[in-house]
């Protein structure tokens, strides 16, 4: 019998395999962010993700941020807001690399939203589903085994 601090061949296996398939769902995710700022001086706004694709941006989306975010917090914007989903897909945690993130979350949502732990605002279905209608190019999921607590 295996002891408890023991992984068993079948776990290893298991967290080997689910690491490749996250690796494969998650291709699509951009090698890097990009500042709003930066973006909306561009003619065709894009990022490059990992499987070498393009991802564009539609300027309504980019103009609508533009709106919500004075000087600086347009700078600090990096785009796509990644959302992290995991689980039953029932909640989701939007990653937020500045305060810029939280006050167009909390736009869009027309709620006042808190940080859940620094960096991370917890969503859920209803709210996830009026962000991706708003912010449809502008935000990007990416798929995890963690349980989002």
């Amino acid at each position: 019998m295996l002891e408890d601090n023991t992984k068993s061949r079948y776990d290893t296996f298991l967290e080997a395999y689910l690491s490749n398939e996250f690796r494969l769902v998650n291709s699509s995710l951009p090698r890097n962010r990009r500042r709003l700022s930066e973006l909306l001086i561009e003619d065709q706004p894009s990022v490059l993700c990992a499987d070498g694709s393009q991802q564009l941006f539609k300027r309504a989306e980019l103009q609508y941020l533009e709106r919500i975010l004075d000087e600086e917090e347009r700078r600090e914007l990096l785009l796509p807001i990644i959302i992290e989903m995991s689980g039953d897909g029932t909640e989701s945690v939007v990653l937020c690399s500045s305060n810029a993130e939280l006050k167009v979350l909390s736009d869009v949502l027309e709620m006042e939203l808190s940080y859940e732990r620094p960096g991370r605002v917890r969503l859920y279905r209803p709210q996830l589903s009026v962000l991706r209608r708003r912010l449809r190019t502008t935000t990007q999921y990416a798929f995890s085994a963690r349980v989002i607590a």
